[in-house]
């Protein structure tokens, strides 16, 4: 059976969103992993955007997803302290988890 736009749409969404839940929670955080992700969720997001099979509201809320990467990822290259980095770690979970899906 053939998935519907709509679908391969939600599904992308989720697996996008799974990955970058996956790169920030249980265990270390890897920089390499954590930039790999953040790139592939500028590419989403760039041709979602482009050819308007996203929201603009949902570009908007991944956009700050996006942001908080880069604020993580600087913060574990420049040697911040764990708690700090858990802090925005955290915050980014929590707006994923805040969008409906």
């Amino acid at each position: 059976m053939f998935k519907s736009n709509h679908q391969k749409l939600s599904q992308s969404r989720i697996n996008m969103m799974n990955d970058v839940l996956s790169a920030l929670t249980g265990r270390k955080l890897n920089v390499d992993e954590l930039k790999a992700v953040k790139a592939k969720v500028s590419e989403w997001l760039i041709n979602g955007k482009d050819s308007g099979t996203i929201s603009n509201d949902f570009y908007l809320m991944s956009g700050k997803i996006e942001g908080g990467l880069d604020v993580i990822i600087a913060m574990v290259e420049n040697n911040a302290p764990e708690e700090e980095i858990r802090i925005h770690t955290d915050s980014v979970v929590a707006r994923i988890e805040s969008i409906s899906l």
